[in-house]
Order: structure tokens, then C-alpha cells, then sequence
């Protein structure tokens, strides 16, 4: 059971939720909305300690509402909590239902379910859909992170991500510049995948985790600041003494 009531927003806390990010554009498009005809479905919130509510669906509202200029929102307050499985759950059926959620927001969220320990099939059944379409989108998480940045800002598709995967990172950084530069489609993109995969790789991606101390010193000596010029200098540097 849960009661409805306008509450202040000076009220409301906003707890970490599914989205990422939020389209600029969108959320002044419905904080238009908002201030024509108001909040027209309460927020989903629970009560806290000194008086504050806890926003555990509407987050995206509460944001457009705070453009908008409103003092009260309507809000339903649940009189027992949500798990953080059904919270988290909740959020991105809303989402989902409401908006394009970006896909790698959408693939954490699939991702933080299971680690609650909720079965894939589970999280199919609640946001309504199939089994592998969920699989595939937590797949996305194992992208090179420019790759994902990438799909984040749709500058490529979900489909062209999951084509990547079946490559090296490496081959993944090369296809994704190629993809932007040329605006492969779907189709030129598996075709590029399969031509990639009989090719020897061009050049190998090698972590490195530099103290924060070093890297502003690397900075001041390098090349224009940029330190990647300047290591792999000196390692070219160094393997020219060094016998064959």
C-alpha cells in the first residue's frame, strides 16, 4: 500500500539511480511539459529520517520539475521499502517504458541485477523482454570503454557494438574510427568484422597505470603535454639500443 500527497522538493533526497546520463534537450522538453500541466504521474518515494523522502522512481521527473520551477510534487510514499533488487528493478521497467535509456546505462542496470543475485530469465520477465536481448546488452559491457562511450552517444548502434566484440580491442579502437569516419552501415560493419579477423594485428593496446605525481611531471616534459607520444618515443628509443 502506498498514500499520495504533494510534498516540497526541498523534501526529497535522490538516491544513485539507472541513468548515467540525461539528454539536455529531453529534460527541457518535458520540464515544458511539467510546467503546462504538471507532474501528471507522482514520484515513487520512501520515507526517511528529518522529515525527507527518498526518490526511488522518478528521478528524471524530480530534475524536470526543479527546471520548471515547482515548490511541491506529487509523490506516492510506500509504507514498506523496496528491496534493492525490486528498487533497481522498478527504475528501469519506468525507464525503459518512458524513454530511448541509453544502452550502456540499460546493460549496468541488467548487470547490477544479476550480481543481486536475479536469474537472467528473471530480468527478462520483469522489463519484458527476451532472454538473449538481455544477455546481449550486458555483453556491451565488455567493449573497449571508448567503444562504449561511443555507444553511449549512439555515435555507432547497439547491433554495430555487439559486431565488435568478436575483436580485439585494439580492432575494435581501428573499426570504431572507421565506422564514424565513413558512417558504416550495420552491413559494412560485419563485413569490415570478418576482414579483421584473417588480419594479423596492426598494433597491440598495453595498460599502464601511472601515479598522478608522475604523470603531471611526464606532462611538463612531453611533446605539446602529450605523454603517450612521449613513451612510446622512448621506447622506440630504447629498443634501437637495444641488440637484435
Amino acid at each position: 500500500m502506498a498514500k499520495l500527497e504533494n510534498v516540497s522538493i526541498q523534501q526529497l533526497v535522490v538516491e544513485p539511480g539507472i541513468r548515467q546520463s540525461m539528454d539536455e534537450d529531453s529534460l527541457n522538453e518535458l520540464a515544458s511539459s511539467i510546467a503546462m500541466h504538471g507532474v501528471l504521474q507522482p514520484l515513487v518515494v520512501e520515507q526517511v529520517e528529518d522529515g525527507k523522502y527518498s526518490v526511488k522512481i522518478g528521478k528524471r521527473r524530480l530534475a524536470a520539475s526543479k527546471l520548471a520551477g515547482l515548490d511541491m510534487v506529487p509523490v506516492m510514499i510506500l509504507d514498506e521499502p523496496l528491496s534493492p533488487e525490486d528498487s533497481l528493478a522498478k527504475r528501469l521497467v519506468e525507464n525503459l517504458h518512458r524513454e530511448d535509456l541509453d544502452p550502456i546505462d540499460e546493460a549496468e542496470a541488467y548487470s547490477n541485477l544479476k550480481e543481486m543475485g536475479v536469474k537472467v530469465s528473471e530480468i527478462a520477465r520483469r522489463v519484458g523482454k527476451e532472454r538473449t536481448y538481455v544477455s546481449h546488452s550486458m555483453r556491451l559491457l565488455r567493449l573497449h570503454p571508448k567503444v562504449r562511450e561511443a555507444v553511449r552517444r549512439r555515435t555507432i548502434s547497439r547491433d554495430q557494438a555487439l559486431t565488435l566484440l568478436r575483436l580485439e580491442s585494439e580492432q575494435q579502437l581501428e573499426l570504431l574510427g572507421e565506422i564514424m569516419e565513413k558512417a558504416l552501415t550495420m552491413l559494412e560493419t560485419r563485413d569490415k568484422v570478418r576482414s579483421l579477423l584473417g588480419k594479423e594485428l596492426k598494433w597491440r593496446l598495453v595498460p599502464i597505470r601511472i601515479e598522478p605525481a608522475i604523470y603531471d611531471r611526464l606532462t611538463q616534459i612531453a611533446p605539446e603535454g602529450n605523454v603517450s607520444a612521449l613513451l612510446k618515443q622512448t621506447l622506440e628509443k630504447l629498443l634501437q639500443g637495444t641488440p637484435q
